[in-house]
């Protein structure tokens, strides 16, 4: 037994001489003395202070890993995000020269459509004013050729009356 628990407390760090003190107060044969228990006080506390170091330790080893972690995520995320702001930017400059051109279009197409409407409107006046004069050459026309038949009729009359009368 005594042995195995040198062994034992070898593993969990406990230095040699220390070791063999402690598994030598707990033989069975041996009387235990207040040394014993300071021998045993000490091995308890070797251990807890690699317990604590071996903690520490894997604090400090986590913390760093969580930083370069963090670092590299940090990393990404600037990267990321130059890249999408890149993107936008870029999108942003495609959509403007495709809105630019759109709007040059539109004005294009609006000058186009003034000018015919323009070219409308006189084609509209002239056909009216064509019009106007075809009605009024219409009525003239009717008007004399009225007025021609009613003088015709008061000469025809007065030419069978005058026969008739003399």
């Amino acid at each position: 037994m005594s042995e195995s628990l040198f062994k034992q407390l070898k593993d969990i760090g406990i230095d040699e001489e220390l070791a063999a003190k402690v598994s030598a107060s707990l033989d069975p044969e041996h009387n235990a003395t207040k040394k014993d228990l300071l021998n045993m006080q000490e091995a308890i506390l070797q251990h807890q202070a690699r317990s604590d170091q071996k903690m520490a330790d894997m604090n400090a080893k986590f913390d760093a890993e969580f930083k370069a972690m963090n670092a590299r995520s940090d990393a990404e995320f600037k990267a990321m995000n130059a890249k999408s702001d890149a993107e936008f930017k870029a999108m942003k400059v495609e959509a403007d020269a495709r809105k630019a051109e759109a709007d040059a279009r539109y004005y294009e197409l609006k000058m186009e459509s003034s000018k015919i409407d323009a070219e409308l409107k006189v084609k509209l006046a002239n056909a009216y004013a064509e019009l106007k004069t075809e009605i009024h050459t219409v009525i003239n026309r009717q008007y004399l050729a009225t007025f021609g038949s009613a003088l015709m009729t008061i000469a025809s009359v007065l030419a069978v009356n005058w026969y008739f009368n003399v």
